[in-house]
């Protein structure tokens, strides 16, 4: 019974929010599609809508499956429901991480042979790219675990607007590492340790975000 339920909430989510996951993969195509007409401003504008596609899709996707379901008072119809907190929790962050992972694999992975199909783009950039992509799977962490944890659009907001403000910063910071930009003009990927170390603390702090915050979720009484 306990499985059906959970499932039964994961297949709700995933057929409420299919749209949203299919608008952001024809973005993404739009942008790879852009990117491959060749030249330094298609490039630019394809590169920008790429991440922007990403972006979208880890902010909106927990605000709008987490946060508005709140208020939305959606969650009356679940109280109809034989599901406990710790069922809750588990059917929301598997169905919200899986609908995210879909579109985000799928544009990292096409990302990739976009570049390796390209004889004019260095392959050393492949590193960089997949440190960016990154940044977007922590802040869907982070706004997932707020709106779940802080059970209010506020928080929900509040992380939304945290996460937005780093991108630009890490950019920025990112070109000020010695040998990094460097290493992403050559022909082959390097993954220095330096590569690995962000590569690295990105994955382990969404391990840790979610961790946490499936941790908060199991010591509360209810969800409501």
């Amino acid at each position: 019974m306990k499985g059906s339920v959970v499932r039964h909430l994961i297949l709700a989510d995933w057929s409420l929010h299919r749209l949203q996951i299919i608008v952001t993969l024809i973005a993404g195509v739009i942008a790879m599609a852009v990117f491959q007409l060749g030249g330094e401003k298609a490039m630019v504008v394809g590169s920008v809508w790429y991440f922007i596609a990403l972006i979208m899709i880890g902010h909106m996707l927990p605000l709008t499956a987490i946060v508005n379901e709140r208020k939305n008072h959606n969650l009356a119809f679940l109280m109809s429901l034989p599901v406990s907190c710790i069922q809750y929790t588990t059917a929301k962050l598997l169905s919200t991480l899986g609908m995210f992972l879909l579109p985000w694999l799928t544009l990292v992975i096409s990302a990739i042979l976009s570049i390796t199909a390209r004889g004019t783009v260095p392959h050393g950039v492949i590193p960089i790219v997949l440190i960016l992509a990154m940044l977007p799977f922590v802040g869907f962490s982070i706004i997932a675990g707020a709106g779940l944890v802080g059970e209010s659009e506020g928080w929900g907001i509040a992380a939304n607007v945290f996460c937005s403000s780093w991108y630009g910063l890490t950019w920025y910071f990112m070109t000020q590492i010695p040998g990094l930009m460097i290493d992403a003009q050559k022909p082959v990927p390097v993954w220095s340790h330096t590569v690995r170390l962000l590569l690295g603390a990105e994955f382990a702090a969404i391990v840790l975000i979610l961790g946490v915050t499936y941790y908060l979720q199991s010591r509360k009484r209810d969800f409501i």
